[in-house]
């Protein structure tokens, strides 16, 4: 019988050596573990699976592993994880408005709105992720999350600005869009950097 783990805590006697990796994983979500909790990797005798490992170890039995370990964490951890991956996420979208820039400035407008468009899903799936963040952290630490009136403020201005990109953009207002990039939405972004991932990041202390 191989010795079954979530995050190296010993959980083998609620299984037998005859159910599948697969089966072990439903019996973790279907309540070993909290809802809150996600698997986020599988480590099979001590080596960590990939997504193609995984299809090809799940449907066998435990018993032919001596060592299987469930990494599990909660939605919490994810989120703040996820903040930790911010900065540098916004490094990137800054880096390609400038390219943006640059681009409709010196008349190269197809590879401009190739670009753009890039940039807008970009900002989309941030706008995205801030929200989940927010939701999440809400949820788990209740009265101890407090919206800042930074935090309100960036989002209501950072939805201002892409509001006012699409119009610039259907009417080809370069000189509109320009500043919106440039002036409004990289400010924005840097705000974001500066001052409220890191008043985010505080609330780890209130975990």
């Amino acid at each position: 019988m191989a010795l079954i783990t979530v995050n190296h805590e010993d959980i083998s006697s609620k299984f037998d050596s005859n159910q599948t990796v697969n089966e072990v994983m439903d019996r973790l979500l279907g309540g070993i573990i909290k809802d809150s909790e996600v698997i986020t990797s599988i480590s099979i005798n001590g080596v960590e699976l990939t997504e193609a490992q995984e299809g090809e170890c799940m449907p066998n039995p435990v018993s032919g592993f001596e060592k299987i370990d469930f990494t599990v964490k909660s939605s919490v951890e994810l989120a703040f994880e996820a903040l930790d991956s911010c900065n540098s996420y916004i490094d990137v979208v800054i880096t390609k408005i400038q390219e943006l820039n640059v681009l409709y400035t010196s008349g190269e407008y197809e590879k401009a709105n190739y670009l753009f468009a890039e940039v807008i899903e970009i900002m989309d799936l941030f706008v995205q992720l801030m929200s989940k963040i927010h939701s999440t952290l809400r949820t788990n630490l209740k009265e101890k999350f407090v919206k800042t009136e930074t935090l309100q403020n960036l989002e209501i201005h950072l939805l201002s600005v892409l509001k006012g990109l699409v119009p610039a953009k259907e009417k080809n207002d370069v000189i509109m869009l320009c500043d919106l990039l440039e002036y409004e939405l990289i400010d924005n972004l840097t705000q974001w950097k500066i001052k409220a991932i890191p008043e985010l990041k505080k609330l780890k202390e209130k975990k």
